[in-house]
């Protein structure tokens, strides 16, 4: 007669470690989660077959379970560094064309603005207060405001500060009735708050019409130097 076969101890969680610990190389760990789970499981494994090895095996496969779930996490910091390293760029390059976009998109609201206004106030700009409620500043005015939110203020905002420059005064002054804060000449100034991380760009419109653009040689937050409502002629028109 043969002997009867040996029966075949159980490896389950040695094997499920085992597994754990494999994808837990390319995945970190199975977002760490994984990699605890295949950690237990190999300790338990390896309990089992000490205790009871007649019933249970696979002391090497659960070590070696052990083994690579510990090094998907120690490897973990290592890859978030790389991912970091990766993507904290791409979110800085992100934010920064979204304020520039925006500060943009005020300095064209502001030139609109002005633009409109100057056809009912005699062909004369005025403050940013005055473009917020038109009639409280151009005598007989009943109509709409032409700016209107925080576009009307210089409050700092997206990562941009915000200065309006008045022009001269009308001289002689005009006959006709127009807004006493009238003015000849206005600029409008959009600059980083700080130069690469919040925008890289300054942006200045002015009574010409013309958006002038400037990246380079002013310290975070620096304004420049306006002179009777003009935008600096050393700033290169946009879209240049």
């Amino acid at each position: 007669m043969s002997n009867p076969k040996a029966p075949r101890r159980r490896q389950g969680f040695a094997i499920a470690s085992l597994i754990l610990g494999i994808l837990g190389l390319p995945t970190v760990g199975l977002a760490v989660i994984g990699a605890m789970i295949g950690i237990v499981l190999g300790v338990v494994a390896l309990v089992k077959a000490r205790n009871d090895p007649a019933e249970y095996g696979g002391k090497g496969i659960a070590v070696a379970g052990i083994a690579l779930s510990v090094l998907s996490v120690v490897v973990m910091p290592f890859f978030i560094g790389i991912l970091a390293a990766i993507a904290i760029p791409s979110l800085l390059r992100a934010r920064v064309s979204a304020n520039e976009s925006a500060a943009l998109g005020d300095v064209r609201s502001v030139l609109v603005a002005e633009v409109g206004y100057q056809s009912l106030n005699g062909g004369y700009y005025d403050t940013l207060e005055c473009l917020a409620g038109p009639s409280r500043c151009v005598p007989g005015y009943p109509g709409p405001v032409l700016l209107k939110g925080d576009v009307a203020t210089t409050t700092p905002r997206n990562g941009y500060n915000r200065r309006f420059y008045s022009g001269p005064a009308p001289m002689p002054p005009p006959s006709k009735p127009v807004s006493p804060s009238s003015m000849t000449a206005f600029a409008y100034v959009a600059v980083p708050i700080q130069r690469g991380k919040t925008g890289v760009r300054s942006f200045c419109v002015d009574a010409s019409g013309d958006i002038r653009t400037q990246a380079d040689g002013a310290a975070d937050g620096a304004e420049p130097e306006i002179v009777d409502g003009a935008c600096p002629a050393d700033w290169r028109p946009l879209g240049r």
